[in-house]
């Protein structure tokens, strides 16, 4: 018998990539490199929108930090020019007189404690200071060179060097000419006290750094001028080895304007910092913040944009060809609005992205919502900055503070709080104003209510309103203190001061004198905004403003009279003041028990 054949054999399939891989090959080639490259794309404009951010928040803080110092030089230049008045003014009698007066004026002042005088060559001559403050360590004889330097200064303020002073706080050493008819006359050598400053960095570096330690200013050696911590600028500490220093490079005495900003390490962190010089000084402004706050957002953005790219593959991976053809348009559209959000005119993402159900849509509103928070947050600074520099043209600050950081406040009403009244009124103004030009008035008045507004700020109060020659002010409110009410009388004391210096000035200039008539009183009243929606103003009203208003009105030239719930809250200061006898105010029933401030 024949054998059986063998049976047909079956051909084995050809082994390759299926269909599915293929297209699911094909789509992931042609879905991801654009997402990826868009996600690229948004991060690096982001990135650069940030790092810019950043870059005007060092520029606004240096701003701060030199319009600071170059005010509280100018204050000290003007103190200084007042103390030349006194010392060199005729009529003023002896020398011991004239001491006397520069030693109650110095004593009135807080940023310096002793007045040296210097002859033109620069011989010590004597030096007046505050009783309670020690005996300052000041040269005999200046340094030729610094007699040379003031000569050529023309009269300006003249900085030296930073030291601890005699109570171990750093001060700046400086000195100034006193020029008269073209030459130096005298010369007066201070320190000016830096705690203040100080205390500005670490307010500054804490509010928007991270860090009271963030801000602080140089000199040309890297030596510590300003600093969060007094203890370290009367120390002097070195900078040079700091890594921001290290970074830069440029102009080594600051002798010339720059700006210069730089990525660096301090110690196991990444930072990044700003400086700029304070070229008339040889200083320099350095802002430091370490990149992982500066850049805090970064991260959080970086990982919204990853997960929005997975979630558009996989989208694109189901949808097919067909779907990733769709896909060309959106993704050209978000391109465009990250062009147009890179150049600053972004109009929004198209609304057939933003209209989508997808991940492509959840993309495009999200990049939408972070490109107009850039945009609010970005106007939000520019208004913030421009609404300050416009109100502080019209209101205190405490009152600026309050409508810039709280517009949804700004409504009619207000909150009953106990404050204290003054009211500084001009005595005889209606017959200065018949015997005077009005430029002269207007002059004069002005002069008086900016030295006014500056010891009313000084002593934390607020100046209400300007009521023809009158000047209203208020402590305890919008901000409070336990001692407003001494406060208050301070500064009226320290008024009735300036204006002998004030006299004499207007005596010199247009023959005339004026005195004030200055009442005091602390009680309950309304404050808040008044008015109407259109037009209102911060005030405080009530019967306590009518009782300071009227214990104005019974005192004399010169005189500063104070209520009896005044005097109470005054504490043991309240000790200093003289019975002035009980008086019957206008429209009230009862008598009220007045006190006077001694001159």
């Amino acid at each position: 018998m024949d054998a059986a054949p063998p049976p047909p054999v079956t051909p084995a399939a050809p082994r390759g990539v299926s269909l599915f891989t293929r297209l699911f090959l094909l789509v992931l080639l042609c879905a991801l490199p654009p997402l990826v490259g868009l996600g690229w794309k948004m991060m690096d404009t982001n990135v650069a929108a940030l790092q810019e951010l950043v870059r005007h928040l060092h520029r606004s803080i240096v701003g701060d930090v030199q319009r600071s110092v170059r005010g509280a030089l100018v204050r000290v230049e003007q103190d200084l020019e007042g103390l030349g008045q006194i010392l060199f003014a005729p009529g003023l009698g002896e020398d011991t007189t004239r001491y006397a007066l520069v030693g109650t004026r110095v004593a009135a002042l807080e940023t310096i404690d002793f007045l040296t005088l210097y002859a033109p060559n620069g011989q010590s001559v004597t030096t007046v200071k505050a009783d309670e403050v020690p005996a300052p360590q000041v040269p005999a004889r200046l340094d030729a060179r610094l007699v040379a330097s003031l000569e050529a200064s023309r009269g300006h303020l003249v900085v030296q060097d930073v030291r601890a002073g005699a109570e171990g706080g750093p001060v700046l050493e400086v000195f100034y000419p006193l020029v008269r008819e073209g030459r130096v006359r005298a010369i007066l050598g201070t320190q000016v006290k830096l705690g203040p400053l100080c205390a500005l960095m670490g307010t500054l570096g804490e509010r928007f750094l991270g860090a009271r330690d963030n801000v602080f200013v140089v000199d040309r050696q890297r030596r510590l001028v300003l600093h969060a911590d007094p203890a370290r600028v009367a120390a002097r500490e070195d900078f040079s080895r700091h890594g921001l220093f290290q970074a830069l490079s440029g102009d080594s005495s600051f002798s010339t304007d720059m700006v210069a900003i730089s990525d660096f390490h301090q110690g196991d962190q990444e930072m990044m910092g700003s400086l700029e010089a304070l070229s008339e000084l040889g200083w320099a402004v350095a802002v430091q913040q370490p990149q992982a706050v500066a850049y805090a957002s970064l991260s959080e953005m970086r990982q919204s944009i990853l997960a929005a790219l997975v979630l558009a593959a996989l989208v694109a991976l189901g949808a097919g060809l067909v779907g990733a053809r769709q896909l060309t348009r959106p993704l050209r559209d978000l391109v465009l609005a990250t062009r147009a959000l890179a150049e600053r005119t972004f109009q929004g993402v198209a609304a057939r992205v933003t209209r989508r159900s997808d991940e492509l849509g959840t993309l495009g509103r999200a990049f939408e919502g972070m490109a107009r928070t850039l945009e609010s947050k970005e106007r939000e600074v520019v208004a913030q900055a421009e609404a300050r520099a416009a109100l502080s043209r019209y209101l205190s600050p405490e009152v600026v503070e309050l409508v810039v950081s709280n517009p949804g406040q700004l409504r009619l009403g207000g909150e009953r709080r106990e404050v204290t009244i003054v009211f500084a009124d001009v005595v005889g103004f209606t017959r200065l104003a018949e015997s005077q030009p009005p430029e002269v008035i207007v002059a004069l008045l002005n002069e008086l209510f900016t030295f006014a507004t500056e010891i009313i700020q000084r002593r934390g109060g607020i100046i209400d309103k300007f009521i023809g020659d009158c000047i209203m002010a208020v402590w305890g409110t919008p901000q409070s203190h336990a001692d407003d009410a001494l406060r208050a009388v301070q500064a009226a004391e320290d008024l009735r001061r300036w204006l002998d210096v004030g006299n004499r000035r207007w005596r010199e200039r247009w023959g005339i004198e004026i005195q004030l008539a200055i009442g005091v009183h602390t009680g309950p009243a309304v404050a808040g905004n008044v008015g109407s929606d259109k037009r209102m103003e911060y005030t405080v009203i009530g019967d306590t403003v009518n009782v300071a208003a009227r214990l104005e009105s019974m005192a004399q030239p010169g005189q500063i009279l104070v209520s009896e719930a005044t005097h109470e809250r005054l504490g043991a200061d309240a000790s200093e003041l003289v019975p002035a006898g009980e008086r019957q105010l206008s429209g009230r029933t009862a008598v009220t028990r007045t006190y006077e401030v001694p001159a």
